[in-house]
């Protein structure tokens, strides 16, 4: 006789991940905002109207389970580069800290999964509800601890200052840059095309990071550091 998994706790389960995949999806496509909670609601097959509330509460509480449910994974093959570069004595290597932090995200282009995700960051980003960066480089993700410290150590001759404004430029140029080339191309079957692109970001990312800072900036920054002094 065939039985029936009547595990309430699993059944749960699996309405939160359709519930999550249905939402990623479609704020990666029109965007938070456009997106309404019963539209979610119908896309993950819900025909109880007050599923999404009752296991998320809010749109933005679906969003950030989102974040930390997809994130948990890349961070994990983070971590995992950054341990093999310091065995390796490359912990001042700075390609090979940005491919430990930058590669495991990058390689989602491989996948129709990873450019979902990918799409619904960059809709994450471009929301003045989110501030994307700052999640990403202040969160408690052992690799990106990791990761970033390495790389602050790495630009150690940059003022500090302008080495974390360009942190958050390099984390918004990356997620945009993924997301547009992933509308342009079939980056799940273009490999070489997708492989050429994902160095060339790489060594921009480097060359950013690295550029010489301009005596302007530097004297700007200046302005910028008395005004907040006098408040």
């Amino acid at each position: 006789m065939a039985t029936t998994d009547t595990n309430p706790r699993k059944a749960r389960g699996d309405t939160r991940i359709r519930l999550i995949t249905a939402a990623e999806k479609l704020f990666g496509d029109r965007g938070i905002h456009a997106v309404t909670l019963k539209d979610i609601n119908v896309a993950a097959g819900q025909r109880n109207e007050s599923a999404l509330h009752y296991h998320f509460g809010s749109k933005s509480a679906l969003v950030e389970a989102i974040l930390t449910l997809r994130t948990r994974d890349i961070d994990q093959k983070r971590l995992e580069l950054v341990e093999a570069l310091l065995a390796s004595g490359q912990e001042k290597d700075l390609s090979a800290i940005l491919k430990a932090m930058f590669l495991p995200m990058m390689e989602l282009l491989g996948s129709e999964k990873g450019v979902r995700f990918i799409r619904f960051l960059a809709q994450v980003l471009n929301d003045p509800d989110f501030d994307l960066p700052d999640m990403a480089l202040r969160g408690s993700l052992p690799g990106a601890i990791k990761a970033n410290g390495l790389l602050v150590a790495a630009l150690g001759d940059i003022t500090p200052e302008i080495v974390i404004q360009r942190q958050r430029f390099i984390v918004e140029m990356g997620v945009s840059s993924l997301a547009i080339w992933s509308r342009h191309h079939d980056s799940v079957n273009e490999e070489a095309a997708r492989e050429l692109f994902i160095s060339n970001l790489l060594d921009s990312i480097a060359g950013f990071l690295t550029a010489p800072v301009s005596e302007e900036t530097l004297e700007l920054l200046k302005k910028s550091i008395r005004r907040k002094e006098k408040k």
